[in-house]
């Protein structure tokens, strides 16, 4: 045909739309190293947040200096550049690599999660260019079969779209009824727009009418016969981290216990030197010792757990998550000698039991740690391999270099981050797959609820094995919640098929902790956008489940990344403000905040470089709890019990202004939320939404305008009617 007829040609200008669309929203940036004099430099790359810290070379200029351009999408982004084969311990301070920033050109510096400095770059959308026509001026997309785009929560079917931001005037979902579409997320130069129906619409269409009022009609479409359905039971919970050794010591008699399972009964290249510092047990406030992260025990057990579940319920809490309980060879946990028994220094299976009972009884539901990338040196299988070598039935279980081998050596066998105590297991194994898989089936039957899956990147066959966990997880307990220890925003493992929900470090690090810790910066309107841009990456059942926390077993304490101070410093009343800000902040977003043991009780507690380490995991000492501080938590866990909104799936960007960010829980209409923050330390102003708005703690009502004080936050209830 010589000319095209209506139909092609519009698909034609929607794909050209679409393609435009997609090259506008990134952003080209370049990064430069200038390295110090003196220092021969062989080999730079670029790793960061925005490629998962995978490798991108870098090239060398004439003038000396390392560059590379990327594409970027718009927002906040922390990066190292890796220099000669190692990282800079600080990007703003570093004497071998470059001083006094090893970027010039970075805006600053946050932590790392490592006991160092990424640094941090604001990448903002280039300017729009004039649309040539009214598809590419509208941006329309959406895809019934993307999870983003089409999943369940709360009951009902979520359906959004993506356009340019200012593109739309308003929209409409047209099924057998009629269901007005909101603006619910806009954030480098584009828009979502969302309608909440009824399960299994059949087919539907999207009509738009954009800012010129011109009207074009999208469809029609069909929803998945499954779609990703979040699990009903978690949007509702408080969570608590639980390291149980330094929790609570509730029986004083196990204690010794911890020395028989160590590691070091193992670790031939330990154990055979003379001079090495062995394993011990210290008492309840001892001093952090030269092995505090590892081989210094304090007690905490099974039955201190159980003495405390009163103060947990008391707290709000009604979700557990545990550091590993297994026998191990370490107070960490993480070098696990047996799956299937519990370690004899927290108690024994009864006792476990009784653990679960007793917090199901109190509503609390209770996810394990799972360890499936690496064992430690106790582990039946790693022995047999130890002593029978090739004979051995479980010698491909491990990626072994060299026997007769001495365990311990790291050189001898592949390990996890070059640690001799963390031999690497084989997952591509099918013998390694059944068992990891009969462990998880055993302790859901046992009781569990869930299970967090401890460095899901590291194994070999990802999509398979963990696609295959979720049948198996699933196949006994359907509702079992599955979380991953991804630190990084990253949907592809979040598509249905695998997990339910990331450890949500992407929004509690990268942007609450950020929001709280004020300046420029770090303002709302910097913020604000990096919510919107996880909340439109994900699914919406996605956010329904999400896993969301500040600071764990694997970062500094809260209060100290605050500002409070470490382990033993008094924390200011700034810091303080600053983790009730941040706190309320994460309590008011969809999903489960989660907290780390203590963060209630305000304790500070670094992570050195040199012993001894991982001071925020010193034993809670629970009769130094700030109560006010705990007062705090209580009550916001109690909001979010009083006030259905905020346990909603729905998140609804609403303004961010200089050091205020608002945002709107639940879906549009009375009962829904405005959750308004102040991050300075001077009173803000906020022009509210039209209509009056209630604060349930102050039982007043407003209009109009709102007035915060310092580090202040208001829950707002809409009142009298639907939104207008």
């Amino acid at each position: 045909m010589a000319r095209m007829n209506a139909l092609t040609r519009r698909l034609v200008l929607l794909v050209v739309a679409l393609l435009a669309f997609a090259i506008a929203a990134k952003v080209p940036v370049t990064f430069t190293y200038d390295p110090p004099a003196g220092l021969e430099v062989r080999s730079v790359s670029l790793r960061g947040s925005f490629n998962n810290w995978a490798e991108l070379p870098m090239n060398k200029q004439d003038n000396g200096t390392w560059s590379l351009s990327v594409e970027l999408e718009p927002g906040v982004v922390q990066y190292k550049f890796f220099i000669n084969g190692q990282w800079p311990k600080n990007m703003c301070d570093d004497p071998t690599f470059g001083t006094p920033q090893v970027d010039a050109e970075a805006q600053g510096c946050v932590d790392d999660g490592q006991g160092g400095l990424n640094a941090f770059r604001e990448v903002r959308p280039q300017a729009d260019q004039p649309a040539e026509d009214e598809a590419e001026a509208l941006g329309f997309e959406h895809d019934p079969a993307a999870v983003r785009y089409v999943s369940q929560a709360a009951g009902k079917l979520s359906v959004r779209f993506e356009a340019r931001e200012g593109a739309v005037k308003e929209a409409y979902l047209e099924a057998a009824e009629r269901y007005p579409m909101h603006r619910q997320l806009a954030y480098g130069g584009i828009e979502l727009w969302r309608a909440a129906v009824p399960p299994s619409p059949g087919e539907y269409r999207i009509r738009v009418v954009d800012s010129g009022g011109q009207e074009q009609n999208f469809g029609p479409f069909r929803p998945p016969q499954q779609p990703f359905t979040a699990l009903d039971w978690v949007g509702n919970r408080v969570g608590y981290q639980v390291f149980l050794d330094r929790f609570w010591n509730g029986d004083p008699a196990n204690d010794e216990k911890a020395l028989a399972t160590d590691e070091y009964n193992f670790n031939q290249a330990w154990n055979k030197d003379p001079g090495a510092p062995k394993p011990f047990v210290s008492k309840w406030s001892d001093p952090p010792a030269g092995d505090h992260c590892c081989h210094q025990y304090y007690g905490g057990d099974l039955a201190g757990f159980i003495q405390k579940l009163p103060y947990l319920q008391e707290q709000g809490v009604s979700l557990i998550y545990f550091n590993p309980l297994f026998t191990s060879g370490s107070a960490h946990g993480y070098d696990t000698h047996s799956y299937l028994e519990v370690s004899p220094k927290f108690g024994d299976k009864a006792l476990l039991k009784k653990a679960l009972d007793e917090a199901h009884k109190r509503g609390i539901r209770v996810i394990f740690d799972f360890v499936p990338n690496h064992t430690g040196l106790g582990f039946f299988a790693f022995q047999d391999a130890v002593k029978r070598g090739r004979n051995s039935p479980y010698w491909n279980w491990y990626f072994i270099k060299k026997w007769p081998l001495m365990p311990g050596d790291a050189t001898a066998y592949d390990t996890y981050g070059g640690f001799g105590s963390l031999p690497k297991l084989n997952t591509a194994n099918p013998g390694v797959q059944r068992y990891l898989l009969e462990v998880v089936k055993y302790w859901l039957r046992f009781g569990f609820d869930g299970l967090r899956v401890d460095h899901p990147q590291g194994i070999l066959n990802r999509e398979a094995f963990y696609t295959e966990l979720r049948r198996a997880a699933r196949s006994v307990k359907p509702d079992a919640y599955l979380v991953a220890e991804i630190w990084e925003r990253d949907s592809s493992w979040l598509q249905g098929d695998q997990f339910d929900s990331l450890m949500n470090y992407a929004v509690g690090r990268e942007v609450v902790l950020r929001y709280a810790r004020g300046g420029a910066l770090f303002s709302g309107g910097r913020m604000l956008p990096e919510l919107a841009r996880v909340y439109g990456t994900y699914a919406e059942a996605v956010a329904a489940m999400s896993f969301n926390l500040i600071g764990s077993h694997d970062t500094v304490r809260v209060l100290t990344d605050l500002g409070g101070g470490g382990l033993r410093d008094t924390p200011s009343a700034d810091a303080l403000g600053r983790v009730r800000l941040a706190a309320a902040v994460l309590y008011a977003l969809p999903g489960v905040p989660v907290f780390f043991q203590g963060d209630e009780c305000g304790f500070g507690g670094e992570m050195p470089s040199s012993p001894p380490y991982d001071l925020h995991r010193y034993p809670v000492q629970w009769d130094r709890c700030k109560l006010d501080l705990q007062a705090h938590f209580k009550q916001l866990a109690l909001l979010r019990k009083e006030l259905p909104a905020l346990t909603s799936p729905v998140f609804r960007t609403f303004k961010g202004d200089g050091p205020v960010m608002a945002f709107l829980r639940g879906e549009p209409g009375d009962g829904e939320v405005l959750a308004v923050f102040n991050n300075s330390n001077e009173p803000a102003r906020l022009e509210l939404p039209p209509g009056p708005w209630r604060d349930p703690l102050e039982a007043r009502t407003y209009r109009g305008e709102l007035e915060l004080p310092p580090l202040g936050w208001r829950y707002l209830v809409r009142t009298g009617g639907g939104e207008r």
